[in-house]
């Protein structure tokens, strides 16, 4: 038997009793288990687990650690749904028709955030092949395909570049047509992009270039990490891309849409196409994989991407990779010490698990009451320790 027994909805329960969560957690459990006993149930209590005992959560600061330490779990800026009455940051089904929080009423805002993020459309692609192998169960294996979508693209990595010198900016832009990536002629981001918003090193150049309701040539460069090629970045006059992405690669042989905001702007690109007598389509100025049909360089050059970590995963442009900091104060503890010298710095595995230390003061209202814990907020950063 296991008790998913962290979150806000327990938090808030025990606030408006005036109750400590772990108190008021602990207290349910034990009723719980009392009424199952009384029901005749059979369960091997030795077997039992509770995921806000420290016993058990040392386990997911384990697995983040390793997230962490593959590349798999990063932190970034990010516009977030925020419930003004919670506190909190919402997850899309948490959110109802009418754009109200599903908890509290209130009417959810969007909120650029940093947050931590766990690389999940890297894995898109296996888990939609890997629904073929599981027997139907009342539907649920649709309901699974299409939340993921058809993985028919992938991202690559670009660093950002102001008068050809680096600025510490990565960004990772979307193709559905990746094996033309050769042919890119610039970088599309959307007037909502959190480069324009946030603590970017880039925000004020890109603000000066903005003009809204037109494509915007600015004078943030992107280098591509993959092809080795640098192209501009545009501000696009559109106020969405299709589905959730907002950063997509311009490719005028694979979109008129494309081709026509290079146009417009002057830009130059390479072409990569060439139909051959049977109507089928080779690729051309392309390095290694010139002379490759569409689909041959599709899949190799996605795998070289891959194989380089910079990008190539093929995912769908529905699927976003998975925001894990969503609660207030009862919840796991992110094992990682932020030092203004080292940056983001995972806890020692000999040291987990990172506890959740008791909150000062439960109201609800404003930040999340760790940010009281002085003790707990101001730790040594393990890399100086010693």
């Amino acid at each position: 038997m296991g008790w998913d027994a962290f979150g806000l909805p327990a938090e808030n329960a025990a606030i408006e009793r005036g109750l400590d969560p772990e108190e008021w957690t602990e207290c349910n459990i034990q009723s719980m288990r009392e009424q199952l006993d009384s029901l005749g149930l059979c369960f091997n209590w030795d077997r039992e687990i509770t995921t806000c005992l420290p016993d058990y959560y040392k386990w997911t600061q384990y697995l983040f650690i390793k997230l962490l330490e593959a590349g798999l779990a990063y932190q970034k800026e990010a516009v977030v749904n925020w419930d003004p009455v919670d506190q909190t940051v919402l997850a899309d089904e948490q959110v109802d028709e009418n754009g109200r929080s599903w908890r509290s009423g209130a009417l959810v805002e969007q909120k650029l955030l940093t947050q931590w993020f766990i690389k999940t459309t890297n894995y898109a692609k296996p888990l939609l092949d890997a629904l073929g192998d599981l027997p139907e169960w009342y539907g649920v294996k649709a309901m699974q395909a299409n939340w993921i979508g058809e993985c028919t693209g992938c991202y690559f990595d670009f660093k950002l570049k102001i008068n050809g010198k680096e600025t510490g900016e990565t960004l990772s832009a979307y193709s559905s047509y990746p094996e033309m990536v050769y042919g890119a002629a610039y970088l599309a981001i959307l007037p909502s992009h959190r480069l324009l918003h946030g603590s970017s090193s880039v925000r004020s150049v890109l603000q000066q270039a903005f003009q809204p309701g037109q494509d915007s040539l600015t004078e943030v460069t992107a280098h591509n990490l993959f092809t080795g090629l640098e192209v501009p970045v545009v501000i696009s006059h559109k106020e969405a891309f299709d589905d959730y992405l907002d950063t997509v690669i311009g490719i005028p042989d694979g979109s008129e849409d494309d081709l026509s905001v290079a146009r417009t702007l002057n830009l130059g690109w390479t072409t990569v196409l060439k139909t051959v007598k049977n109507g089928a389509q080779t690729l051309i100025n392309s390095q290694e994989f010139s002379d490759l049909t569409r689909e041959q360089a599709f899949h190799s050059i996605t795998q070289k991407a891959r194989e380089q970590r910079v990008g190539g995963h093929l995912t769908s442009s529905k699927l976003r990779d998975w925001l894990i900091s969503r609660q207030r104060y009862w919840g796991t503890p992110i094992p990682v010490v932020h030092c203004e010298s080292c940056g983001a710095v995972a806890v020692p595995e000999e040291e987990l698990p990172v506890t959740l230390p008791k909150a000062l003061s439960l109201t609800g209202k404003g930040a999340s009451p760790l940010g009281a814990v002085n003790d707990w907020v101001n730790c040594k950063c393990p890399r100086w320790q010693n």
